[in-house]
């Protein structure tokens, strides 16, 4: 623990009060690594992505998750093993193999969804190509990537609400909306909760899809991205390390506050 945790971060708060850029000594500087992130607009501009990548992709993949537990829970025996595990296995796949794919099937020349496209006579995307689309092309790869994982976790969420309260509730004429809304959502918050705190730290801190599938200019610079082009391809450690730190405060409030904010009752 603390050889992968308390020293790294210990040096990067170190590093985020110096100037450093590999070759000479490090220079004291304060708080100017800070003060010069809040007036960078390349910094707030990889903020924005950030920001809107993660409200998009946690909206869908947890309504998707949602619909796809919903599913199983309807299903038994062999069938729900076997759409479990053909679900889950994106996740299970390794993350650099499933980006290269979708690169491929996401090509403006050749790709497999452009040829699908030209037969339904749509025409050919630019998708990573293009400043518009390209962000939104990362979303739906790893939107794929995730939601069997979230599925998984909201069908065992699903699984313990007791099969009492269904009963009554369907003798008491409630349709399978109404059921869920009353029953199914309400009990299982406490996961739904636990799904979206952790989907907003994994999304916030996601680097080998923005890294691996670029999209032109700065339309997929998120924070992650932006922190390891200072720090490795600029040489400006100190910087990196400072916009890292501002991560990490953002993270935790947004924990704290998701936390505080949703009381949490794990016992029904």
């Amino acid at each position: 623990y603390a050889t992968v945790f308390v020293y790294p971060f210990g040096t990067a708060i170190w590093l985020s009060f110096h100037n450093w850029d590999f070759l000479t000594d490090p220079v004291f500087v304060g708080t100017r690594n800070f003060t010069k992130a809040f007036s960078d607009p390349y910094f707030w501009q990889a903020l924005k992505i950030s920001i809107l990548f993660s409200v998009v992709e946690i909206s869908l993949g947890v309504a998707l998750a949602m619909l796809l537990a919903l599913a199983f829970s309807h299903v038994r025996g062999r069938l729900q093993n076997f759409l479990l595990c053909l679900y889950y296995l994106p996740v299970v796949t390794p993350t650099v193999a499933s980006i290269f794919l979708w690169r491929w099937l996401y090509r403006s020349t050749g790709g497999t969804l452009n040829s699908v496209l030209a037969m339904i006579g749509i025409p050919q995307q630019p998708f990573l190509a293009s400043p518009n689309q390209a962000l939104w092309c990362i979303t739906m790869m790893v939107i794929w990537a995730n939601v069997g994982g979230a599925a998984v976790i909201f069908l065992a969420g699903i699984n313990d609400v007791p099969e009492s309260l269904y009963e009554a509730a369907k003798l008491d004429g409630a349709g399978f909306w109404q059921s869920f809304f009353k029953i199914t959502l309400p009990l299982i918050r406490p996961v739904l909760i636990y799904e979206v705190v952790v989907s907003v730290i994994g999304t916030v801190q996601m680097f080998e899809p923005f890294f691996l599938m670029s999209g032109p200019g700065f339309s997929t610079r998120t924070l992650s991205l932006y922190t390891y082009q200072l720090g490795f391809q600029t040489l400006n450690l100190g910087y990196g390390a400072a916009v890292s730190l501002i991560i990490f405060i953002l993270l935790l409030f947004a924990t704290v506050f998701q936390l505080q904010r949703w009381q949490v009752n794990w016992e029904h």
